[in-house]
């Protein structure tokens, strides 16, 4: 029986849900539900979460709820849940104010065992002190010194590595002095080591309670089925109430502030500096206020034709800042116009041009139409169903969870319509636009940054780091430093124990389907003479797609990083009569969504096929808009604007050179599988180390006439060439929606060519290599070549990784090693096996531990709950709900894989009955005999590298 009160409800035509309120009056709590026919039911709680101290505590709770619990006193319940249900998304995610456990699944059982785990995790963790030690911090001895380990601390420290992370923090902490939002929620690795285990006790009896608890759920599934067992789980031990916590309001300023603030940099070169210009706005929770600031977002910044935009790319220096624009995610509205790539006397003219760039749009305002694009694209973005790396419904609701949380209307946060409708008058007013703009000449609450790099950012952090280590030490005293070794034998015992998962429930793999769920069939093509037609029919929402795709297969290997580049450049070029101002004004009235890619796949014999491909979206009613984007730019992009290409490389390749230390996993991923897969090697080619000569020597060769003139007339035989070839094109829609929108497409005359096929590769990429970037943490990968899809062993390899990652990886590299994450996968797409470590203190020690996880893996008797684990982590990848339009992408995919449901089905086959003798002797042939190729992400060469040879990135790249 629920003792929650419905308090409203309202239907959403275009979410095709209806949303529901409720309140429990005996404690305050909220439940937002979702309701729809949507197969894939969500869950959420959140709590707000307020700390004054930069500790982490809000963090590492997150992490230490997930630990064990009253009902379910497991070592890690929330991992064992992850290889014992459906789920097709599982996580938890701390913010700045607020912390959120949410799920997802398909089967209703499993939906509600979730519920059971997740409500018990939150509200009765056990918060066991060794747990506290493996997921916070701890101390440990080596050679009698005083170490850091912990899996938060860790992850913190990788997650300083992002300049803009730094950036954020330096205006956030100075705009909302005196809030939450001035200390580092994640957790500062400097001051983490400060929080105790009773301290962190203490934040969790005073935040999660029913009376600070906002549920929201979405699917087939009913209110009140959720509200029975929150009642009984929950409420029934729980009472009383409490005023909910709300985040700060900051203080408005009487004047206008600056400050400084330093960012990490390789090199911390002449032409790093940047500036920021920020200001505090209404609270996020106030529909009206976020739309107005989502206008200014749009109306100064949204294209290149917008009059920021436009200031900051035409300047001749510097770049736009990856910070602008609008952020909601504190209760404040914060708004950032800035620019980077600067030095440091042109930090003060570039304040100057951006604040006449703000008068000048306070006295003009802009176009009418590029605010009704805006208006427009938030009804596209309410219909979308796309999911994304989360299902599309739990998007949604943490979208609207800080307006929940905020005391706003949960109801105006999801259904956009009455906003839109009074905007669309508003915006008719000129002055309506132009009042936003002087709003902002005019705040007194406005920050300017000057933004600096340090070299010596994460030098001075270590150094700090070690003296906090060595006082420590030398204050240490007899019956200190035996409880420190006294809590690591008993967290090294704990983390030996056994899961004692027994007591959790758990779907069984018998219980699923051995039926592969079948791929959308294709529909017969229709050729026009321009082009082969593939017209889809799905529930779009009223939405239509069209990709139009080009196979450039046979394309050269040294054309493919130009490839990469003609992608990124292609869509911000100019067309026909208009400059790339106008052109950009243009594309973003035709269509909501345009983009421009090359995907790669891997045929079964191992050859690479690849397809550039132009996409654009929108809503049923602008089909011509939508044709008349992708046909011009085919037909027309220009290649004659050369100080706009010069303009983009250099924007782009200085922003990747800038995240080298960010992006050091997927370095390391890619040139450890490059040597072993086409797939791999491509990617590596085009976005990974393999890439940088050829980045560093763009950029230069970019500087000059000449060299730009020959980049330009490079890229424009490319696309030549390119649209020489009669392309395949994708469209759908709701009943003849995708027929009718293929129909209008005027594509260049091409002719039927065979079918091309990628040239053998002779390139030898890097071996054994330690790549480095300043940093705190690694990246350890090891990769093995391994069968493809429709090859023998493919399904136990999988298996193995499954079970190699639960049982063994899991436990040695994150429980033990402290790295954020470690596991093991096979890919049938890439035919490759790896083993990798994410924001990894060790380098040398991991991989020993991925030697030893071979060895363990032919000699340890594994359980047949464990393999069973294993063999539901692999059913559920292939059972992973799809969008209807990304169910035209996968079933395209398959196809270009030569990938057919007859494969899918021996491989589900296989899997479901796959045993430990097949996986020993898959692990035995193909790991064990088989040669690993190696590469790590370092964040130093001092440590033992384990044999690899160091490899400078940004040397690498400024070598070319």
């Amino acid at each position: 029986m629920t003792t929650f009160n419905k308090t409203g409800s309202r239907a959403i035509p275009s979410l095709q849900a209806t949303v529901e309120e409720y309140i429990e009056p005996q404690t305050g709590a909220r439940h937002i539900h979702l309701a729809s026919d949507s197969g894939e039911m969500v869950f959420l709680v959140a709590f707000p979460t307020v700390p004054d101290v930069s500790d982490g505590r809000a963090h590492i709770l997150e992490h230490l709820a997930l630990c064990g619990s009253q009902r379910y006193p497991v070592r890690d319940p929330f991992f064992a849940m992850m290889r014992r249900s459906t789920a097709t998304f599982m996580n938890a995610f701390t913010y700045a104010d607020r912390t959120v456990y949410p799920f997802a699944s398909t089967d209703k059982t499993d939906f509600l065992n979730l519920l059971d785990v997740y409500l018990d995790a939150t509200f009765f963790p056990n918060l066991d002190y060794l747990n506290f030690l493996q997921e916070g911090w701890r101390h440990e001895l080596k050679d009698g010194k005083l170490t850091y380990q912990g899996v938060v601390f860790n992850e913190m420290k990788g997650a300083f590595n992002d300049p803009i992370r730094a950036l954020y923090s330096g205006v956030e902490s100075t705009l909302l002095q005196g809030t939450t939002y001035e200390v580092e929620s994640g957790g500062d690795p400097l001051v983490i080591p400060e929080l105790t285990h009773a301290m962190l006790k203490e934040f969790h009896a005073s935040h999660y309670h029913p009376s600070q608890a906002v549920f929201m759920t979405a699917g087939d599934i009913s209110a009140a089925e959720v509200q029975e067992q929150i009642a009984k789980r929950v409420l029934s031990k729980l009472t009383g109430t409490a005023s909910r916590m709300l985040p700060e309001l900051a203080e408005g300023w009487t004047a206008p502030k600056v400050n400084e603030v330093r960012i990490p940099s390789q090199k911390a070169k002449a032409d790093e500096y940047g500036l920021q210009l920020t200001w505090l706005m209404g609270e996020s929770a106030d529909m009206e206020a976020y739309y107005n600031a989502y206008l200014l977002s749009a109306g100064l910044l949204g294209d290149s034709s917008s009059p920021l935009m436009k200031a900051m790319e035409s300047a001749g220096y510097g770049r736009p800042s990856r910070l602008n624009g609008h952020d909601n995610s504190p209760r404040q509205l914060i708004f950032h116009i800035g620019m980077e790539g600067l030095t440091e006397p042109q930090i003060e003219k570039a304040r100057v041009r951006l604040w006449a760039a703000l008068e000048k749009a306070a006295v003009d305002g802009v176009p009418i139409e590029a605010l009704q694009a805006a208006l427009r694209d938030i009804r596209y973005t309410q219909r979308d169903t796309a999911s994304g790396r989360m299902p599309n419904a739990l998007s949604r609701l943490l979208h609207a969870l800080p307006v929940a949380m905020r005391d706003g209307s949960v109801f105006d946060s999801l259904d956009s319509d009455a906003d839109l409708a009074k905007l669309e008058i508003a915006i008719q007013d000129p002055d309506y636009f132009k009042g936003l703009v002087r709003f902002l000449l005019e705040s007194p609450t406005r920050l300017t940054t000057s933004v600096v790099p340090d070299a010596e950012y994460f030098t001075a952090r270590d150094a700090v780091e070690e003296a906090q280590l060595a006082a420590r030490t030398a204050a240490l005293s007899d019956s200190e430093r035996a409880r420190i070794e006294a809590d690591t034998a008993a967290l090294d015992k704990h983390q030996k124990l056994p899961s004692n998962s027994e007591v959790l429930p758990r779907i069984r793999p018998d219980e699923l389907s051995p039926q592969v769920r079948a791929s959308l069939p294709l529909p017969p093509h229709q050729e026009n003479g321009m082009a082969k037609i593939l017209p889809f029919t799905i529930a779009s929402n009223g939405l239509s797609y069209v990709r139009v795709a080009y196979d450039v297969s046979g394309f050269d290997a040294a054309d493919w990083p130009w490839l990469h580049l003609y992608s990124d450049l292609a869509s911000e070029l100019g067309v026909g009569d208009m400059d790339y101002e106008d052109a950009d004004a243009w594309r973003q009235r035709m269509a909501p969504s345009f983009n421009i890619g090359v995907d790669a796949s891997q045929q079964p014999d191992g050859a690479l096929r690849l397809e550039l491909w132009f996409g654009a979206s929108g809503l049923r009613e602008e089909h011509a808009g939508i044709a008349e984007l992708i046909s011009r730019t085919l037909a027309e992009t220009r290649f004659d604007e050369h100080e706009r290409m010069a303009f983009l490389i250099d924007s782009d390749v200085q922003d990747r050179l800038n995240g080298l230390a960010q992006s050091g996993n997927r370095y390391a991923m890619l040139s450890a599988a490059a040597p072993l897969s086409q797939l791999r090697r491509f990617e590596d080619m085009t976005g990974g180390t393999a890439s940088l000569p050829f980045e560093g020597q763009i950029l230069k060769q970019s500087k000059t006439p000449e060299g730009i003139a020959a980049i330009a007339a490079k890229l424009s035989e490319l696309h030549r060439r390119i649209t020489a070839i009669t392309p395949t094109v994708l469209s759908a829609g709701a009943g003849d929606d995708g027929k009718e929108l293929g129909g209008l497409l005027v594509l260049p005359a091409s002719e039927p060519v065979a079918r091309a096929v990628a040239p053998a590769q002779t390139e030898v990429p890097l071996e054994s290599a330690a790549l480095h970037a300043v940093s705190q943490i690694n990246h350890c990968v090891a990769a093995w070549r391994a069968p493809m899809l429709h090859e023998e062993g493919a399904a136990a390899l999988a298996v193995a990784g499954e079970l190699m990652t639960n049982q063994l990886l899991h436990t040695a590299l994150r429980e033990k090693g402290g790295a954020y994450g470690g596991s093991a996968g096979y890919t049938g797409s890439a035919g490759t096996f790896v083993m990798s470590s994410y924001r990894d203190p060790r380098l040398a020690e991991t991989y020993a531990d991925f030697n030893m996880a071979i060895d363990q893996m032919l000699e340890t008797e594994f359980s047949q709950e464990e393999l069973e684990e294993a063999i539901l982590g692999v059913i559920k990848g292939m059972d992973k709900p799809n969008a209807p339009y990304d169910q035209v992408l996968h079933a395209w995919s398959l196809h270009q894989r030569g990938v057919d449901d007859t494969v899918r089905q021996r491989f589900r086959t296989d899997a479901l009955n796959c045993t430990l003798e097949n996986i020993r002797a898959v692990v035995r042939q193909w790991l064990k005999n088989g040669k690993p190729s190696r590469a790590a992400f370092a964040g130093n060469l001092t440590q033992d590298l384990s044999g690899l040879k160091g490899v400078d990135l940004l040397e690498l790249a400024n070598a070319a």
